[in-house]
């Protein structure tokens, strides 16, 4: 885990005048939003036990990290489908009956499986990660392959605060073209990189 002051050396100089305080929480949110449009931060989820007639399971991201969404998923070694919207009928007409679970769900805190399993096994997942809203740094892969895009992210943010010595809106909007771009990008090497199946997403906060 690389904390924000390891952006400092090429982030402060380029707002004078600006707290350590103001730059961490300008670096957070401006990284929050590159993993939530990217989904570059990809983690193999632990195999979470699944118990017959329980739908619901907590997901254990690590520490300083919540859950954005899930990539991809098994029970027992077979896929688990995201249901589009022609596939709410069948979800709403299944959300209580007991069977081989054929869809999955996701909540900001948890897995849904549809049907309600009624066997034991095991769930896996790939999920996309995130930083959560206090969290004090972000994981060394994501620093090592995008610092520079979320130095552009802040430094957008940054320079649109009003009456700062450091305020200048035309600057403000080439580092956020810069930071597009780089979401850009990062999103197409991370569905690229990724396999095992479709990039097929379900955002957490669409459900």
């Amino acid at each position: 885990m690389k904390s924000w002051s390891n952006f400092y050396d090429l982030a402060m100089q380029d707002v004078p005048g600006c707290s350590l305080a103001a730059m961490d929480v300008a670096l957070r949110q401006a990284t929050i939003f590159f993993c939530e449009r990217s989904l570059a931060w990809k983690y193999s989820h632990p195999d979470t036990p699944v118990i017959p007639n329980t739908a619901s399971y907590a997901f254990a991201p690590p520490t300083e990290a919540v859950v954005h969404a899930i990539i991809h998923a098994e029970f027992d070694g077979r896929n688990l489908n995201f249901p589009g919207p022609e596939a709410d009928k069948q979800i709403a007409n299944w959300r209580d009956q007991t069977g081989m679970p054929v869809f999955i769900l996701g909540s900001p805190a948890s897995s849904i499986l549809v049907p309600v399993p009624n066997t034991s096994g095991v769930l896996t997942m790939t999920v996309a990660l995130k930083p959560s809203p206090n969290a004090g740094g972000i994981d060394d892969s994501i620093f090592d392959e995008y610092r520079d895009v979320i130095i552009h992210g802040a430094l957008a943010r940054l320079m649109l605060s009003p009456k700062k010595p450091y305020t200048n809106l035309q600057l403000a909007q080439y580092h956020d073209q810069q930071f597009a771009i780089g979401i850009a990008d990062a999103g197409m090497r991370a569905a690229r990189n990724y396999t095992r199946a479709p990039l097929r997403t379900r955002i957490m906060g669409r459900l």
